[in-house]
């Protein structure tokens, strides 16, 4: 159990990780007084579980001040009464009233009216994609929130499940007909086993804390479902492989929550069920991915964090059920990381990490210079380092596929918060590799009809050729209204389908 002194401690690592460390050295920066000065220098006093510190134009003045810094106080101990008036709850022993009103100062003065543009300019995007037909199936909900999609190559056909309607859907490919299996509110993950389906549910949509999700195993010939784990907080995705070598499959759950949460693994028990062993106390675990990243013969376990301190963690198995945490890359927490995948992008025989970061839910959207898609390359010693950045705001997923054959990896990307306003084009770009690091980037003109919140790529109709298919959500929350994705029924469609012909 987390205890509340984890919980404060966390938090604040939440708000208070950020871009550069100023622990050594004269600080160079120009501030506006000295009362700005003094704040950044508790700031930094403060972020005692790292070398981290925010910078204050990172974000926009009005963002911190309605927005970041009330979450925040409210969080260490100060409640926001408005107009950046604070009161202390008497909650807190991390600093007093006093300090926290200069490090508020220090935010507010030094960060700028409107976001930061980009240093270099996005390159167009090219409307029209060559190798791809584009297909909008007439199926939809009333209300689609298509959270999930996973193409099965074997079986020729497309899952994809409605977060809101709480259903598991299959089609073949041009959805001539559609089955669908009763599953619980907010799927999130799907595995496709030889006769069965296991899937994830949240329980609930929006950011809890609320334990009520589940891991179901569904019969893909009965449609008949089991409940293997239940009281899942928030969880947003599943890995499977046999962790401790005892010959059975265990279980890795990122349960996400939202102030609290965890990553965790559940041994599968000879007697029957699973026994949880919590590998990172904190909110925010996403994704995973299992693999010997060492070659040592033991299963690790790679995994990206988000919901403040952010990175990307690899949790070195040591035998014997028992796991060594060890940070791999380290984010800020304003970057909304989100999607990661181990792929060797370069061809070195090395397993690089491809990365998204684009969430930006939490408050109100505003555009993020730093939003997009980066590749870290392996130094052969799984030491990692930035050697590519695809500009790309509310980048929500990337994931690297060789889509036209001609040796080298393409990356296909998806946005949920692009720049509606300027670049529509940004809610789903395909980045074609051109050699020497240039990826150009491509789009569909029906791309604006849709908010794009999953992906998935794969042979979908038997030609050997890797294809895509996205996923459209509606939350009816003001993110955009649909446009022209409307069919027989009046509705948007579900998701769009990208077949490739190259």
């Amino acid at each position: 159990m987390i205890t509340r002194k984890l919980v404060i401690v966390s938090t604040l690592v939440f708000i208070f990780v950020a871009w550069l460390s100023f622990c050594t050295g004269k600080d160079q920066r120009k501030y506006v007084d000295g009362q700005a000065r003094e704040g950044h220098a508790l700031a930094k006093k403060h972020c005692v579980s790292c070398h981290l510190v925010p910078e204050a134009e990172w974000l926009n003045k009005t963002t911190w001040a309605n927005y970041v810094l009330p979450k925040m106080g409210e969080l260490v101990g100060f409640r926001h009464l408005g107009m950046n008036h604070y009161v202390g709850t008497g909650k807190t022993d991390l600093m007093t009233l006093e300090e926290w009103n200069k490090i508020t100062h220090y935010y507010l003065a030094q960060s700028p009216a409107e976001p930061l543009p980009r240093e270099n300019k996005s390159p167009s995007i090219h409307i029209g994609m060559e190798g791809f037909h584009t297909t909008i199936p007439a199926f939809s909900n009333s209300q689609p929130v298509t959270t999930m999609v996973k193409i099965d190559t074997l079986s020729k056909s497309v899952f994809f499940g409605d977060g809101l309607s709480q259903q598991l859907y299959v089609s073949d490919p041009t959805f001539t007909t559609v089955d669908s299996f009763p599953v619980g509110v907010g799927i999130s993950n799907l595995v496709i086993k030889e006769k069965k389906l296991m899937v994830l549910t949240m329980g609930v949509l929006q950011p809890s804390d609320l334990k009520i999700g589940q891991l179901l195993s569904i019969d893909k010939n009965s449609g008949k479902s089991t409940i293997l784990l239940d009281s899942l907080q928030r969880p947003v995705h599943a890995s499977y492989a046999d962790l401790n070598n005892d010959g059975r499959e265990d279980i890795v759950i990122c349960e996400f929550g939202n102030i609290t949460g965890q990553l965790s693994w559940f041994e599968n028990l000879d007697e029957g069920g699973f026994r949880k062993h919590i590998l990172r106390p904190l909110p925010g675990a996403i994704r995973t991915e299992i693999r010997d990243i060492n070659n040592d013969g033991l299963k690790d376990i790679i995994a990206m964090m988000a919901q403040g301190d952010e990175g990307i963690f690899l949790f070195k198995n040591q035998g014997g059920g028992k796991f060594l945490e060890e940070r791999l890359l380290h984010f800020p927490p304003t970057y909304g990381s989100n999607y990661f995948e181990m792929v060797d992008m370069n061809g070195d025989g090395y397993a690089d990490i491809l990365a998204t970061n684009g969430d930006n839910g939490d408050y109100p959207p505003i555009l993020k210079a730093y939003h997009g898609i980066r590749v870290y390359l392996n130094n052969k010693q799984n030491k990692f380092e930035e050697a590519l950045f695809l500009p790309m705001n509310g980048a929500g997923k990337a994931m690297a596929v060789d889509f036209d054959k001609d040796g080298d990896l393409d990356i296909a990307s998806i946005s949920f918060f692009p720049d509606h306003e300027s670049i529509p084009a940004e809610g789903f770009i395909l980045w074609m590799n051109s050699g020497q690091n240039v990826f150009n980037p491509f789009s569909f003109r029906e791309v604006s009809e849709g908010n794009w919140i999953s992906m998935d790529t794969g042979d979908f109709n038997g030609d050997a050729m890797p294809d895509i298919v996205i996923g459209n959500a509606d939350f009816g929350a003001g993110i955009r209204q649909q446009k022209a994705m409307k069919h027989d029924k009046g509705n948007a469609s579900s998701l769009i389908m990208l077949q490739n012909k190259y």
